[in-house]
């Protein structure tokens, strides 16, 4: 394979040769059901005995047979054409971008793929800018050369083994192996069931590829790849850390509608499906209510993103209000304990600080309320971990622990996808059980800094720990916020090793089960359930102001740190942080 070949190729058209194995196929179908309607099935219900029945109905069933071998065997065809013909155009579609952006460049490019430039004037070859001219170019043209040698290789690839399964189907024909009924169900078994997947998706990402590749994977496609990749395989982009968010908010759109579609469609619905079908109605209701508040000019809300969607584990759900690519400030809100996608969608909206949507949107409002001109926020509330649905779930950092990596990697893909002139300024924030996972999310980036890219401010509010002994643990000296309610039972929940015969009662119930100083401490002050106490002064991080909340009512405490209702200087103080303005932020003294 070379560029001339790949560059001039038509893939496109294996698509119309698809297609017409597939017409034909469907014909041989339909001839092949007439034979056994108009002849095998006659001749089997007309109660021909003899030898003569029995040798012609043998004939008659093996004809049956060969038929249908031979259905199978055209069916496959198609599939191999179209898998091969999605790897080429993946394939050429990297080239042509690599030689498009090497002419922006002022890169030349020969037919063997050697990139080349012209060289300065000899005379200004001492100038400094000479120098960092030359530099600049040959490292522009050693990634144009990279990117070329894939996409030679991957379209060499897909060809070899296209070539290989086509080959297959031919010998058989020609054999006549493929009219063995037994020789196509393998083959269709083994197309069903066997291989790595798709040959396309050797031309994405591996699994492994860390944010900052997979953008650049992304802009060395041709524009009209990545739309074909948007609308034929939306579920391979959707959750990709480092793509667009315009381009995971359309895949995951897109997927989300079609989840909907089928599972509407079903009835009845096992329970498993009933529970998929509500959270995408949620989300979609969510969606729509807010594309609607988007476009009204009166209404202060900004355009939603659907970063995440999907179904694994307890469901799937990132949603940013305002776009994270061109924002100055993001921040990203990790909810905590009993968080659903439907608290993230349009349900839990009666009770105050129950929608975890909300409270992020309330983020995006405090935010801009602190920041100049010039000044964007994106607000991000992130459910890509499962939560603790009950408190005996949430005594385990199990559960926190298991999401930091995806946490820390979105976090690290914000900055490789953002599009400013500067880079944005990020600011975790964690609620109750989130306040634990952005802890450790946190610690996980600082102190691998090679594999991410760490917050610039991390917020926790209404923690039972993060799982660090010290704000400086974080590895952001001077960056950690804590808000904690005097009246917030889950920011005075004692450790694990002073609770003796397990939590009795909710964390949520009245006064003298575990609400303020319900329980108490027996040994150490300062340990929490997950960890030291980040309100504690010992802790070192920097408490601001909060209400106080109501002793009658801590569930409503716990929830409202997010909420202009009854939480006080709370979310301006919130919104300060993020915005980049920390010293407007009201500070208290800490425990």
């Amino acid at each position: 394979m070379d560029i001339a070949a790949l560059r001039d190729a038509r893939p496109g058209e294996l698509y119309g040769a698809a297609d017409a194995y597939d017409r034909l196929h469907t014909a041989f179908q339909e001839h092949t059901s007439n034979w056994k309607r108009g002849t095998a099935d006659r001749v089997h219900q007309s109660q021909w005995t003899g030898e003569a029945a029995t040798g012609a109905t043998a004939s008659i069933d093996g004809t049956t047979g060969r038929l249908q071998a031979a259905g199978i065997e055209l069916g496959l065809i198609g599939a191999v054409l179209r898998d091969g013909a999605e790897a080429f155009e993946l394939a050429r579609a990297k080239l042509l971008q690599a030689l498009a952006d090497a002419r922006a460049k002022g890169l030349g490019v020969n037919e063997r793929g050697d990139v080349g430039w012209e060289p300065l004037d000899p005379r200004s070859r001492h100038d400094p800018d000479a120098a960092d001219y030359e530099r600049t170019q040959k490292a522009a043209a050693q990634d144009i050369g990279d990117r070329i040698t894939l996409a030679l290789r991957e379209a060499a690839e897909a060809d070899r083994t296209t070539a290989e399964r086509l080959r297959r189907y031919t010998d058989n024909a020609t054999s006549q192996a493929g009219l063995d009924l037994a020789t196509a169900s393998g083959d269709l078994a083994a197309a069903a069931l066997g291989g790595p997947g798709p040959l396309y998706t050797k031309g994405l990402p591996p699994d492994g590829a860390t944010p900052t590749q997979v953008n650049a994977w992304w802009r060395g496609l041709t524009a009209d790849e990545q739309q074909r990749l948007i609308t034929a395989h939306p579920e391979q982009l959707g959750n990709r850390d480092g793509l667009p968010a315009v381009v995971r908010d359309q895949a995951n759109r897109k997927v989300l509608d079609d989840a909907f579609d089928r599972l509407g469609a079903k009835s009845p619905r096992t329970e498993d499906e009933e529970k998929r079908y509500q959270r995408a109605r949620t989300l979609k209701l969510r969606l729509q209510q807010d594309d609607a508040l988007a476009a009204d000019p009166g209404a202060d809300h900004p355009r939603d993103y659907l970063l995440g969607y999907g179904d694994e584990g307890q469901g799937r759900a990132v949603l940013s209000f305002g776009d994270p690519d061109s924002a100055t400030d993001v921040s990203v809100y990790v909810p905590g304990m009993t968080t659903t996608v439907s608290s993230v969608g349009a349900g839990n909206r009666a009770d105050v600080g129950a929608n975890e949507g909300d409270n992020a949107l309330n983020v995006w409002r405090a935010t801009r309320a602190q920041q100049g001109p010039g000044g964007s926020a994106a607000s991000i509330v992130w459910l890509g971990y499962d939560a603790p649905p009950g408190v005996s779930d949430a005594a385990s950092g199990e559960r926190g622990q298991a999401g930091a990596p995806a946490y820390a990697t979105f976090l690290t893909g914000i900055r490789a996808a953002h599009q400013g002139d500067r880079p944005p300024h990020v600011t975790s924030i964690g609620h109750s059980y989130g306040s634990y996972l952005v802890g450790q999310a946190t610690m996980l980036s600082t102190r691998h800094r090679d594999g991410y890219l760490p917050p610039d401010d991390v917020i926790i509010v209404g923690s039972p720990g993060t799982g660090a002994g010290k704000a400086a643990d974080l590895g952001l000296p001077g960056r950690v916020w804590v808000g904690a309610a005097t009246y917030d039972g889950v920011t005075s929940l004692p450790s694990k090793n002073e609770v003796t015969g397990g939590l009795v009662g909710s964390i949520f119930g009245p006064v003298g089960t575990v609400v303020g100083a319900g329980i108490g401490h027996a040994t150490d002050p300062d340990e929490l359930w997950l960890g030291s106490d980040p309100a504690d002064a010992d802790f070192g991080g920097k408490r601001f102001s909060v209400a106080d909340g109501s002793v009658a009512h801590p569930q409503d405490t716990h929830l409202e740190y997010l909420t202009p209702q009854n939480g006080g200087p709370s979310l301006a103080n919130i919104g300060a942080v993020v915005a980049g303005h920390g010293d407007r932020a009201q500070l208290v003294a800490g425990r």
